[in-house]
């Protein structure tokens, strides 16, 4: 058995920039901050450590005092996030997506999941308009844990007991597009698929530690079946 654990942002779908808009307008509802997240990056961060980036970089706000606001901001992201999503004139699946789920589900020893930042009502949305939910039933995401490496470990240990059995980490494959998905799947023990769909080439991705990556799924598809051992 392969599992597959993909981030989503720049890897699975790109929103145009719809969470970046929901951020921004969720803090000036809330603390009257316009363009909140100018100068911050959200790449490879959880929802949850975006937040409180936010708060220390914009209202000087210590981490440790933080959480009820940090729940604040996320609860008003969420709400604006679907109309953002719906109404992003920008937003698409990316190159090769559809046809390697497709390929990829039908197939009794692989099994699909998510990895990523995002908070999992959050992620639903974003994958919802693309019609990409019905491939992962079961992930780890950002509000399972503001720490990549354990939103990874708690998606596999899901997976596992889905499956019925372990899946051995050497079969495990963490996909994502920056550098922090490249650390989270290697801290917590699996191999890692760099996607270059996102702000970092192949070389960036290699440098920082992925086993192996590929520009996208369309040019990229063989090289990702053979390296992982699953053609």
């Amino acid at each position: 058995m392969k599992l597959l654990l993909f981030d989503l942002d720049q890897t699975l779908v790109s929103t145009g920039g719809a969470g970046l808009r929901a951020l921004d307008r969720a803090c000036l509802h809330l603390f009257g901050i316009p363009n909140a997240m100018q100068g911050i990056s959200p790449h490879g961060k959880t929802d949850p450590a975006i937040a409180r980036e936010i708060l220390r970089v914009r209202l000087g706000k210590d981490a440790t005092e933080a959480n009820g606001e940090i729940r604040s901001i996320l609860d008003a992201y969420l709400l604006f996030l679907k109309e953002e999503v719906q109404t992003s004139l920008k937003y698409r699946v990316l190159p090769g997506i559809n046809s390697i789920l497709d390929e990829m589900s039908t197939r009794s020893d692989v099994a699909l999941g998510l990895a990523t930042g995002n908070l999992e009502a959050g992620a639903r949305i974003k994958l919802d308009r693309g019609g990409l939910n019905r491939y992962f039933a079961f992930g780890g995401f950002g509000s399972d844990s503001e720490d990549r490496t354990e939103l990874v470990r708690k998606a596999a240990d899901e997976a596992a007991a889905r499956c019925g059995k372990t899946i051995l980490s050497c079969d495990t494959f963490v996909i994502g597009d920056t550098p922090l998905d490249i650390d989270a799947g290697k801290q917590a023990g699996f191999k890692t698929v760099g996607v270059a769909t996102g702000s970092y080439s192949i070389e960036q991705l290699l440098d920082c530690g992925a086993n192996f990556a590929i520009p996208d799924f369309d040019e990229g598809r063989d090289h990702f079946l053979r390296s992982s051992f699953i053609a």
